[in-house]
């Protein structure tokens, strides 16, 4: 069986938490995003209160 080779991807997304409920469609529309483009969804970090990196994978051409 040959080796699967991935690339990875991070999203930075600060958002305060107070305007957490009014930017949900932001979040969505990065993971959209991505999503269209191949990509899958691996992890979120929060890094603080406002913070998060989301890291995404996909299998490469190689």
């Amino acid at each position: 069986m040959a080796n699967q080779q991935h690339e990875y991807q991070v999203e930075p997304v600060s958002i305060a938490p107070t305007e957490l409920r009014d930017e949900r469609h932001k979040i969505n529309e990065i993971l959209n995003e991505y999503a269209g483009e191949g990509w899958k969804l691996v992890d979120s970090v929060r890094i603080d209160s406002s913070s998060l990196l989301f890291v995404f994978y996909r299998p490469t051409d190689s």
